[in-house]
């Protein structure tokens, strides 16, 4: 009996132990932190239990720093089906980071995080459009509407709203960072659109409403465009554009232009291909950015339809375009990295300066694998950059390989799924979950194979011990 009540004691050290080795720190990502922010934390909100009532798979399983763990609400799609925080005072974001839970990755789809400052309001910040595509973690900078809110939340009005972690990221509200902002201003362009009504008209691309849309009077006439009238002069990072539903084809010749006067528009951007789907397109690279007053969206190929228009950028006061004499001081230094595009192989990052130019980029013609067709802005289309091409990208970005066909076929970039996706049924009338994936039983939680080891090796050693001690007593 002694001999026994020993090696439970070991076997139950062995479990502590283990247990503490495999705890998590909230938060458990490692994500890289925006300068000038920090990890958001407060008071929990939402609901202190999950699905049938259960609290271990409620609001605090979202912000334990376990990735094993989630948060399973009570219902689909309810509005008081959410986990969030409280900070006690409004928090600008600066970034998202989000990790699914395990084997129910189509339930990332409709997944928002939303910001108040009542808990009765919730504005919409950012809204997952697709399933996860694999269970890591989701990392999201792309955020609307970030005027700054004391309450955030993690919901979903689409499919169930599992979430194993979210991490949030920011700075409190008034506080002074460098960078750029989304632009507003006075709507420019055409009052009425194309059946005579302003619900086309071009305030229609500035409503934050995707299903609403900008059509206009005519094509590719000069006064055909929706814009926007700043109160001085801004220098675009990045411009977000929603095609018109069932019209992407018509994204085809879309530009965006820039002017002083309203008179004489600059052409900053072109599309020079159909949009691939019926989702936010994300411009990043300009020509001739030195900063304009005045910014519009203009087809002079095709219709100019519009869904929506979002422009991001910086003050240009001060700001003076460098001749080719200063280019050799740095201005806005940035890494520029390289993507081999669907073959093996990698290239070194370089930094530049914004305003200077990709002097040095490297040259994969020497490649056998594929004839090298140059460096391009995406991985698909997008804008080909050379050794003379202008730096107008403002921080951090990468350039894609482009490859001609062999024998018929060129490498398969390795392009992310933008289907459309059918929307799948989640709970059945009876209020059960469905078994479309695998569902764990209840009460279990899977282990990592690392903690079951480090369990075994923990018991083993403390029989040998006991074993041993045994011994001498006889």
């Amino acid at each position: 009996m002694r001999l026994l009540g020993k090696i439970t004691l070991g076997i139950l050290c062995g479990v502590v132990l283990t247990t503490a080795a495999c705890a998590s720190d909230y938060p458990a990502s490692g994500t890289d932190i925006p300068a000038g922010s920090a990890l958001l934390e407060g008071t929990l909100i939402g609901e202190t239990a999950g699905w049938n009532g259960q609290r271990d798979k409620g609001r605090k399983a979202a912000f334990d720093g376990d990735i094993y763990t989630y948060y399973d609400p009570s219902a689909k799609a309810s509005e008081d089906a959410y986990c969030g925080v409280d900070l006690g005072s409004p928090y600008v974001l600066s970034k998202i980071v989000i990790m699914p839970r395990e084997n129910w990755l189509d339930r990332f789809k409709g997944a928002s995080i939303q910001g108040s400052n009542d808990m009765d309001e919730w504005e919409t910040l950012w809204v997952s459009e697709h399933s996860a595509r694999e269970w890591d973690w989701q990392e999201i900078t792309d955020i609307d509407n970030n005027t700054g809110y004391r309450y955030y939340r993690y919901w979903n009005g689409y499919e169930h709203g599992d979430v194993a972690e979210v991490e949030l990221y920011g700075y409190p509200l008034g506080t002074a960072i460098a960078g750029p902002v989304k632009l507003t201003g006075e709507v420019i362009g055409e009052e009425t659109g194309w059946d005579g009504t302003t619900g086309t008209g071009a305030s229609a691309a500035f409503d934050g409403d995707r299903y609403t849309y900008y059509d206009p009077t005519a094509k590719a006439a000069d006064y055909a465009y929706a814009g926007i009238a700043l109160d001085s002069p801004q220098i675009l990072s990045k411009v977000r554009i929603m095609p018109r539903e069932n019209w992407t084809a018509r994204f085809k010749g879309a530009s965006i232009q820039g002017s002083d006067d309203m008179k004489t528009w600059t052409t900053l951007w072109t599309s020079t291909a159909e949009a691939e789907s019926w989702s936010w397109q994300v411009i990043t690279e300009f020509e001739d950015n030195r900063g304009y007053q005045y910014y519009r969206y203009w087809n002079g190929a095709e219709h100019g339809d519009v869904a929506e228009l979002e422009f991001y950028g910086l003050s240009a006061e001060g700001y003076v375009p460098p001749t080719m004499a200063e280019q050799s001081t740095p201005v806005t230094e940035m890494t520029v990295s390289f993507d081999w595009n669907g073959i093996e192989g990698s290239t070194d990052p370089m930094t530049v300066t914004f305003g200077g130019t990709y002097e040095g980029l490297a040259d994969l013609s020497v490649v056998d694998t594929a004839p090298f067709d140059g460096w391009y802005t995406s991985r698909t289309g997008g804008t080909r950059v050379t050794a003379e091409t202008k730096v107008t990208h403002l921080g951090d970005h990468v350039l894609y390989a482009h490859w001609l066909p062999v024998g018929g076929a060129a490498p398969a970039p390795e392009t992310e799924d933008i289907s459309e996706e059918v929307p799948a049924g989640d709970q059945t009338d009876s209020g059960q979950e469905p078994e479309q994936q695998p569902v764990e039983e209840e009460g279990i939680r899977v282990v990592p194979i690392v903690c079951i080891a480090v369990s075994v090796l923990a018991i083993a050693a403390a029989a040998v011990v006991l074993l041993r001690n045994r011994d001498k007593d006889e």
